[in-house]
């Protein structure tokens, strides 16, 4: 009997990702269709335990080709084209197959929903429609040799969106670097716009491939001519295209530009959270933060109503949280971050990123041991993972009692790792001419998992001297700066003011007077005068008074915008308004970008105030805080 549906893939040295693929489909498949394009590894031979119907392909850099060929060994009614880095939900394809029988035969096509994993354990997830399932009839066939598309090869195609869900796992860090993905796709795209004749969509494709490789003026310029040369706004790629001119534009700091095509794809797709998440995050950049947390918190209240995720699925509840949470915290709202924080963990319970937050956060409130239990009792972390780099984030931030508690519940197996961390927290609690046990494999280990960086290496060395260090610095790209603080002449030696402040801020973490006295001593070796900046690093790490010293001798021209925020928060809390106000209006001419500094002059002056207001409406012109506040004042 004729199969109603066969899944057809192209693969190459998959074998790390196939088995799981091919097991998801065969409880629900009928036939299974694997062409073969050169594989080295054991990709032929997982693919030979699911279906007897593996084929091999002389690849001919044409993605379309490739399709059509394992098409054309397809017995089914229908093909589903799936792709071994891809999987699916059993039952959720049973569904979507009675569906397409219910149909009979009213669409020739399918879209489906496509959810993208991406960055170390899949936390980040991104969401496409894409035309996966069509009949098997000859009249469709894929077309384009790279970002293939399927088309009507005759008649018209008759689409609708399938229930179908896809999940895809080959952006995953640990893929992506297997397998060059980044890279691959560039010169068959060059070749392939010198031939087609639907240009608007080539033009996409290559700025697709132009934001992976982070060129970004390059990548807008070729999604702005993809737009301005699209058939119509109704085709699948367009939004999507939209998105991406968008993304480059906030990536360049053109933010005014970004933010009127965020206006009118609004009015195109207002059920899509996508675009208005682009707004509030438009205003967080521009430290905007009341604007911003109005988006967000409309989106959050707004969220049955958008049911169109055009590519970002986390920007409908898991981000705005998440932004949530930052505001509330630099505006010393703890309560109102942490609740933020913990309900985007809730979203999301494998963002890394957040549960350190929420970690960071408990322990400047409470003892290691109630943070501890906070963790356990909440189930805080999921996996491993997790707890090693909520582990290594507060060794680097000094919390070393938590992070030793943490330890002890690692599972076995990782007993190496258990040892370098105990050697870091040795090295953070132990002062200075200790003896700190450990061999050079263990430093060299601890560089490779992130617990060391070279500048724990050289606090390392400061408190042991030992020679085993010197000589891991020595092969090191960081050895000119070792050489600088602990060999003399000094002039001779050369060390950039980034590298200086990084030293300095370990420093003054870890609580090394001595060592923080031993670099202060040194900061007349930079090539240019830097007290603003390590003013800077003082008032983060809360010595806010010596930080205030720093200010005063730095040259006004090198304080930066944090600087500015660090004082004007500094006299506020010393009750000298008077003066904040003044250095307010002073960063409002320096820095007048800053949305931060026109709020502090006007909260600060109660009078005269329309003055700042209508500055700041000429350069946030769709600032409801100002807006507001000009009403009120008036």
């Amino acid at each position: 009997m004729k199969p109603f549906l066969s899944a057809c893939l192209i693969v190459k040295n998959e074998e790390e990702m196939l088995r799981k693929c091919l097991e998801s489909l065969r409880m629900v498949v009928e036939e299974i269709i694997v062409v073969d394009t050169g594989s080295t590894d054991s990709t032929k031979e997982i693919a030979k335990q699911f279906t007897d119907k593996v084929y091999d392909f002389e690849w001919t850099n044409d993605f379309s080709e490739a399709r059509n060929f394992a098409a054309s060994k397809a017995n089914g009614e229908w093909i589903v084209a799936i792709d071994a880095d891809e999987c699916v939900d059993p039952d959720n394809f049973k569904e979507a197959i009675n569906e397409i029988k219910s149909h009979q035969n009213k669409f020739n096509m399918y879209l489906v929903e496509i959810t993208s994993f991406s960055g170390t354990l899949g936390e980040n997830t991104t969401v496409n429609q894409m035309p996966r399932i069509y009949i098997n009839d000859g009249t469709i066939c894929y077309k384009r040799a790279i970002h293939e598309q399927l088309e009507a090869a005759e008649g018209e195609l008759r689409v609708s969106l399938s229930s179908l869900k896809v999940y895809h796992y080959g952006y995953l860090l640990n893929v992506v670097v297997k397998q060059n993905k980044e890279n691959r796709n560039i010169q068959i795209i060059e070749k392939e716009m010198n031939k087609e004749d639907n240009i608007a969509f080539s033009y996409f494709n290559y700025g697709q491939e132009l934001r992976r490789l982070n060129k970004q003026e390059e990548a807008l310029n070729h999604f702005i001519k993809a737009y301005t040369c699209k058939k119509s706004v109704d085709e699948g790629w367009v939004r999507t295209c939209l998105f991406y001119i968008i993304e480059c534009l906030v990536m360049l700091k053109r933010f005014e530009e970004a933010l009127e095509i965020v206006g009118d794809t609004e009015e195109l797709w207002p059920l899509a959270p996508d675009f208005t998440f682009w707004k509030g995050e438009i205003y967080f950049l521009q430290k905007r933060y009341d604007d911003a947390k109005e988006i967000y918190q409309n989106i959050l209240v707004n969220n049955e109503i958008y049911t169109d995720i055009i590519y970002h699925f986390d920007r409908k509840t898991f981000l705005p949280h998440e932004r949530l949470g930052q505001i509330y915290e630099i505006e010393n709202n703890e309560g109102e971050a942490i609740n933020h924080y913990i309900q985007a963990l809730n979203e999301n319970s494998l963002s890394v990123r957040i549960a350190t937050k929420i970690v960071h956060m408990l322990c400047k409130y409470y003892r290691p041991q109630e943070v501890y239990e906070f963790i356990n009792n909440q189930n805080l972390i999921k996996t491993n993972i997790i707890r090693i780099e909520i582990m290594k984030c507060l060794l680097h931030l000094g919390y070393v009692e938590l992070a030793t508690l943490l330890a002890d519940d690692m599972e076995d197996g990782k007993g190496n790792l258990i040892n370098i961390i105990q050697i870091k927290v040795d090295m953070i609690t132990t002062m200075k001419d200790a003896i700190i046990i450990f061999e050079t494999e263990d430093l060299l280990l601890g560089i490779q998992n992130g617990v060391f960086d070279l500048a724990d290496l050289c606090i390392l060395y400061e408190i042991t001297k030992d020679k085993r260090i010197k000589d891991v610095m020595r092969h090191s790209n960081f050895s000119h700066v070792f050489e600088f603080l602990f060999e003399e002449p000094k002039a001779i030696q050369e060390i950039k003011e980034e590298e200086y402040l990084v030293l300095l801020d370990r420093a003054c973490r870890y609580n090394k007077p001595d060592f923080v006295e031993k670099l202060i001593s040194y900061k007349h070796f930079l090539k240019k005068n830097s007290d603003a900046k390590i003013a800077d690093v003082f008032y983060t790490n809360e010595y806010e008074d010596i930080a205030i010293d720093f200010y005063q001798l730095a040259d006004e021209k090198d304080i930066t915008e944090q600087g500015y925020v660090n004082i004007i928060e500094w006299l506020i809390k010393n009750n000298n308004t008077e003066e904040a106000y003044r250095i307010a209006v002073e960063a409002v001419d320096k820095y007048s970008k800053d949305f931060r500094f026109y709020k502090y002059a006007i909260e600060l002056m109660e009078e005269d105030r329309e003055g700042i207001m209508m500055k700041g409406l000429k350069m946030f012109s769709n600032s409801n805080w100002l807006r507001k506040n000009l009403i009120l004042s008036i």
